[in-house]
């Protein structure tokens, strides 16, 4: 059973400088996704994380393969949210929900999961968005999305709830 939080930092705790240096290099050599994630916390540089994170993205949402596995694109994702600021996540999950949109327009169909998981994020998106109205770029993707929700609602009768997060964007955006 792994350690919960409290035990490994009383284990850090009792550790000196050596054993802490020793330990954070077995991790290293542990995994490529230990390795990505020390280099970009330790010389502040994400983009392998952000670049493993958009390959992912354009496998999983390859409409080429038919059936929509996300696993790996979810795991990228999460291995860069851990390192990127509040902006930088807001982008990625932008790009995720953008990717997913695109991947419906060719093969439309998904698991109802998978929409409630793209329902969520949206929801997230539009409420960290608000905090960020000096951000056009930002601003103007979310509504790019938001446009392609109700486009894609019309077309395939499928997004009412999405469209409807967009929507309450859309008046709290006004006030």
């Amino acid at each position: 059973m792994p350690l919960t939080a409290t035990q490994l930092r009383k284990a850090l705790d009792v550790m000196d400088e050596a054993e802490l240096r020793e330990l954070i290099e077995a991790l290293y050599k542990a995994s490529t996704d230990n390795k990505r994630f020390l280099t970009s916390r330790l010389e502040n540089d994400k983009s392998e994380l952000l670049e493993v994170y958009v390959k992912e993205l354009e496998k999983c949402f390859d409409p080429k393969k038919g059936e929509l596995r996300v696993a790996s694109a979810k795991k990228a994702m999460q291995n860069y949210l851990r390192v990127a600021s509040p902006v930088e996540m807001l982008q990625a999950k932008i790009r995720y929900v953008g990717a997913a949109l695109a991947y419906w327009q060719k093969l439309p169909y998904w698991p109802e999961n998978h929409d409630t998981t793209l329902g969520n994020m949206l929801k997230d998106i539009t409420n960290v968005a608000l905090n960020y109205p000096e951000q056009s770029e930002i601003l103007n993707n979310v509504h790019r999305i938001g446009r392609e929700f109700i486009k894609q609602e019309r077309k395939f009768g499928c997004f009412d709830w999405h469209v409807q997060i967009y929507k309450d964007f859309a008046k709290a955006l006004e006030k």
